[in-house]
């Protein structure tokens, strides 16, 4: 069966090569764009044979990731897409959900003023159309106990609180992501000193065994002088081999040391590709964390209307308990008070709503609490372990530059001994030493 093409649903990252709406082919020479491209999110989701197909196109050993794109790498580690497509971020901005409570509190205002106003004038009310006056203003009361009940559900209170209760469900998992790279940067600090110090040690190993080398050369080379003075060619053949072979040597055995050290300096690219990673994820984390944080006023406006809600049904059930003969006309029908029956047992159920509602809203600003506590410290982490990469690049350069003035040292030495007047006593070779030793001591 042939491999579907790889749909891009953003433009890749490498200039040229797709933009959004473009399907391309997997091939051996296109695997490394895509799988950046794929790991960052600019392509659709691939199913299971493609990733397989994929990922034996990649040359994993050549494939390289500019800061930018491993930023975007991180932020594909935490979703801050909702259920329905819409990013976390422009879901809160929108007022809706303020909106639906800030219509809630008003109707149980509402709701309750009326209730009070009607038990606390039951006797100005029965002079007025007798039980009529009680109709209507039991009607209106139970209007709005009606509103604000149908106001107390997920979806009418806060339009976010399901996208929200589901980031609370995924919070855990985020929170592990997030630690992950905590302790990988941790880890990093941890592994740039050791590389620090085993830099230093490399490079005072190489630098001595040039050092050594340019000794050495130096007293065979002013021999050399000294037995070409004299015209003795297979004395001036001899050295010359030997200098030659003593070169290669120190060649050969400098090479182990300097790609250890090359490699040592390697590291410091996938450091910064790990920070760079990290700064991804703590964006991402700011979103989602910040989104249920938001639910903070929507707890405080449930809570609000749960003790609403309480006191419009206590106002409407305390009709029963004004002395009859104020009400007597105002309920003689009985319509009146049916209604306001109605409306306070409407008002409980909906105080029990706001308290549910209350609950969802506090689960998810704790959860959000929580998360912001892991991303404060992954930040931490993301601000100390570049300075650990400032700090051991400036090493490096530290050590190579100490390096590179001590062998220069070393051979202005062996230069100038085996100049104008190197023959020392009885036309003998003067025996150069290192101008300053690996150390720093003078010689």
């Amino acid at each position: 069966m042939a491999i579907k093409p790889v749909e891009y649903v953003k433009d890749s990252s490498t200039a040229g090569f797709a933009v959004a709406g473009d399907e391309k082919t997997i091939t051996k020479s296109n695997a490394n764009t895509i799988k950046k491209d794929v790991d960052q999110g600019n392509t659709k989701d691939l199913d299971s044979s493609q990733k397989t197909y994929l990922d034996g196109k990649v040359d994993y050993d050549n494939i390289d990731y500019t800061a930018d794109e491993k930023e975007k790498v991180g932020e594909q580690q935490i979703d801050t897409t909702g259920e329905d497509g819409e990013d976390l971020s422009e879901k809160d901005q929108k007022g809706a959900a303020a909106a639906s409570t800030g219509i809630t509190v008003a109707a149980s205002a509402a709701s309750v003023g009326a209730a009070v106003a009607v038990a606390l004038s039951g006797a100005a009310a029965a002079k007025i159309n007798n039980g009529f006056v009680g109709m209507v203003l039991g009607g209106i009361v139970t209007g709005l106990a009606a509103t604000t009940y149908a106001l107390s559900f997920p979806g009418t209170f806060d339009p976010n609180l399901e996208e929200r209760k589901n980031q609370t469900n995924n919070a855990a998992s985020n929170n592990e992501t997030i630690q992950s790279y905590y302790d990988a940067l941790a880890s990093d600090m941890q592994m740039m000193e050791e590389d620090s110090k085993s830099y230093t040690e490399l490079s005072e190993q190489l630098t001595q065994s040039q050092v050594d080398t340019i000794t050495e050369v130096a007293a065979l080379q002013g021999e050399l002088q000294v037995y070409q003075a004299q015209g003795n060619s297979a004395k001036v053949a001899e050295l010359k081999a030997q200098i030659a072979d003593l070169q290669k040597s120190s060649e050969e055995s400098n090479k182990e040391p300097q790609e250890e050290m090359d490699g040592l300096k390697g590291n410091i690219e996938s450091y910064t590709a790990n920070n760079a990673e990290a700064v991804g994820v703590k964006t991402s984390g700011d979103t989602v964390s910040g989104f249920l944080k938001d639910g903070d006023p929507m707890e405080k406006m449930a809570k609000t209307n749960q003790i609403l809600s309480y006191a419009g049904a206590a106002a409407c059930l305390s009709t029963f308990i004004i002395p009859k003969m104020l009400i007597a006309d105002v309920f003689a029908a009985g319509v009146g008070t049916a209604l306001f029956l109605a409306a306070g047992v409407v008002f409980g159920l909906t105080a029990g709503n706001m308290g549910k509602r209350a609950d969802e809203e506090g689960a998810a600003v704790d959860a959000g609490d929580e998360m912001s506590g892991y991303l404060a410290s992954l930040q931490e982490n993301i601000d100390g372990q570049a300075d650990y990469y400032e700090s051991t690049s400036g090493e490096y350069e530290e050590t190579d530059a100490a390096s590179t003035e001590l062998v220069s040292q070393n051979q202005e030495a062996a230069d100038q001994a085996n100049g104008p007047g190197a023959q020392g006593a009885n036309g003998q070779p003067k025996q150069p030493k290192p101008a300053v030793e690996p150390n720093g001591a003078a010689a």
